[in-house]
């Protein structure tokens, strides 16, 4: 490797370094996140559960697509948020005709346990950055649900150091007391959904999602 190369490759992980530290210190003083007593909170705020079907999805998913049409709003790329949002990002990204779809990854549980009642880190985390470069595409940002804000007030400022041309962002579902108002609702909603694709888990690991007959 030239020397040219190693000062290049110093100069990007430099880079990246404050890059982090920028956003760190932008999270902090913006209050982004709370405190683990306070993220738990907004999650038991749910009024019991919802149980969804594909078809509600669908609704759903149309529904976000039917606002975003109303704006003229036309995505470059569709960044959907690990793992929830993949699922809803992916149906958004084929119904607009196989728009380019990436991920960027934030954890929240300490234990990926799923549910109203998960145990939740003091702030949620970036483990997977976003691969893609952006800087002047029209973005759209997906995730499943806004419930304390705390993620999509994360991802939004993670986003806004990779200079996007317009940026917006969708969520399926969107509880009332969360701190974050995203571009796209498909439904406000004061329960805890249950979706389709995670039926199995959550009949086998959370007895309040079986359904009586």
């Amino acid at each position: 490797m030239t020397m040219n190369g190693v000062m290049s490759r110093r100069w990007r992980i430099s880079w990246k370094k404050w890059g982090i530290r920028l956003l760190d210190n932008h999270c902090m003083n913006n209050n982004i996140g709370h405190k683990e007593s306070d993220a738990l909170k907004f999650y038991q705020k749910s009024e019991g559960t919802i149980l969804l079907s594909w078809q509600d999805v669908e609704t759903d998913v149309l529904g976000i697509i039917d606002q975003m049409k109303q704006e003229e709003f036309e995505p470059d790329v569709i960044v959907s948020i690990a793992r929830s949002g993949l699922i809803p990002a992916s149906m958004i990204a084929y119904t607009l005709g196989n728009k380019q779809l990436y991920v960027i990854k934030v954890d929240f549980s300490k234990t990926q346990k799923s549910g109203p009642d998960q145990d939740l880190a003091e702030h949620p985390i970036i483990t997977q950055e976003l691969s893609r470069d952006i800087s002047g595409l029209r973005v759209l940002v997906v995730d499943e649900m806004a419930v304390s804000g705390s993620t999509l007030n994360l991802v939004s400022a993670y986003m806004d150091l990779k200079h996007p041309k317009e940026i917006k962002y969708a969520v399926l579902y969107k509880q009332p007391w969360a701190a974050f108002s995203p571009d796209y609702v498909g439904r406000e909603i004061k329960e805890w959904p249950l979706y389709p694709w995670k039926e199995l888990r959550n009949n086998i690991l959370d007895p309040r999602a079986k359904v009586e007959t």
